[in-house]
Formats: structure tokens, C-alpha cells, sequence
């Protein structure tokens, strides 16, 4: 499966490969719309990303030309929009038959976790685990140290629970992370699985006396190596 993305920003396709490309989408990107509108059939693309604000004429030109031969669930058409995207564009993008208006700012893990859960609604990812989620067992430990983000205090346990896009932490000790409230951004993390060692950042998501927490960003190749790792423990079991 294909993601065709047309946008200015060439790192764009980069980001796109660290985390799509991890549940089994190819991605090609054009800068140049016209041309991308010329390889259109040849592409054939699953979805179609395509920045508003970089192309505010031949958005609208690239989602007639490929709405001509195929419909809104063959492929999934994405609009990368700013802020002064008007209820009329809206409404133009609703008419042509786009399927998801999305922030154009898109620079982390979550985001394009936010971004795959929309696309979702229309195309399964091709690489999608059958089990999605990896329990550690004692023999396997994952852990995780992070420096409490008031206080900078060392705070040490381990993950329990993990998936792609985030994990439940088990403090050593438990009161250390009491006053830790929703929503908060903890940016200096370790995560230790098997031999690598991992530097991300999360966000708090509930705490109850164990820490869900959502993976906002990794340092380096972070990512990728940990889906490999994730990958291998869910298939051994």
C-alpha cells in the first residue's frame, strides 16, 4: 500500500517513513503537484496526503483528478490545512469528496499516530499487528527512569504494558509519582528493552497509582527500533 504525499516540505516523506513505513506503507512524495498529478495512475496511491496551504489552487485540481476514477474508500485523501483554512475551502474540500482536514503541522510520534487513527476509519494499515500490545515478563523486564519534570528527581521502575504508541509504568516506588497529573509532558526518558537503550519523550494519560503514558517523540532512530523490538516479543508469543 501506497501514501502519495504532495507538500513543499521534503522532510515531510522522511517522517512519514519512520512511522508508516513501520506498519507497512511505501511513501513517495512530490513537490511539484502537476507532476504528481501526472503519475497519478501509475502511483495508484492508497492515500493521498496533499498540503493546503503550499498548493491553495492545485489542492483542489489533484483531488477532482483522482476522485474521477476512484471513490472516497479506495482512497483516502488527507488535507494539510493552517489555521486560516475558511469554512468555504471546508466546504469545497467536503464537495470534491477529501476525507480528513488535519493540522499542517506534523512533527511527532503522536501526531502521526493522531493522523494514522483518521486514516484508519478508511484503510487498514497493511502491516497492522494481529496483537498489538507486548506484556513484559520477569525474565524480560523493560525498564523506564525519567527525571520527575518539577523537581528533577530520578524516577525508576518498569513498563508492564506496551504498545506503539505508548505503555503503562510501574513506579519502584509508588508514591513517586502521586503528583504526577494528566496531561503532563515528562521529556527526559530512558527506556532499557533488551539491549537498547531508548531516549523519548511521553505524556501523562492517567495515573493510577500506575503511569499510562503516550510516546510524543524518540531521539534518533528510536522509533524504528523499538517497533522492531515490540514486533519480535509479540511474534514470540
Amino acid at each position: 500500500m501506497t501514501i502519495l504525499i504532495i507538500a513543499g516540505d521534503k522532510t515531510l516523506k522522511t517522517k512519514f517513513q519512520k512511522y508508516f513505513g513501520q506498519i507497512g506503507y511505501s511513501v513517495i512524495q512530490y513537490v511539484n503537484p502537476l507532476k504528481a498529478i501526472d503519475n497519478l495512475e501509475e502511483i495508484s496511491p492508497d492515500v493521498l496526503i496533499c498540503n493546503a496551504s503550499d498548493y491553495p489552487r492545485h489542492w483542489k485540481i489533484v483531488v477532482k483528478e483522482i476522485r474521477e476514477n476512484r471513490n472516497r474508500s479506495e482512497v483516502a485523501t488527507v488535507l494539510l490545512i493552517a489555521d486560516d483554512f475558511d469554512s468555504s475551502e471546508a466546504n469545497k474540500a467536503a464537495t470534491l469528496g477529501v476525507n480528513i482536514l488535519f493540522p499542517v503541522t506534523i512533527e511527532t510520534i503522536e501526531d502521526l499516530e493522531k493522523l494514522n487513527n483518521k486514516i484508519c476509519r478508511y484503510k487498514s494499515p497493511p502491516g497492522l499487528f494481529k496483537k498489538s500490545s507486548w506484556l513484559p515478563e520477569k525474565e524480560n523486564t523493560v525498564s523506564f527512569v525519567f527525571c520527575h519534570p518539577e523537581d528533577f528527581r530520578m524516577i525508576a521502575g518498569h513498563l508492564v504494558e506496551l504498545s506503539t504508541t505508548g505503555g503503562v509504568f510501574r513506579p519502584s516506588e509508588p508514591g513517586e509519582i502521586a503528583d504526577l497529573e494528566v496531561g503532563t509532558v515528562i521529556e527526559a526518558c530512558s527506556m532499557k528493552a533488551g539491549s537498547l537503550l531508548i531516549s523519548l519523550r511521553v505524556r501523562v494519560t492517567d495515573n493510577l497509582g500506575t503511569l499510562s503514558i503516550a510516546f510524543i517523540s524518540f531521539e534518533s532512530n528510536g522509533f524504528e527500533n523499538f517497533l522492531n523490538e515490540l514486533r519480535r516479543n509479540i511474534a514470540a508469543k
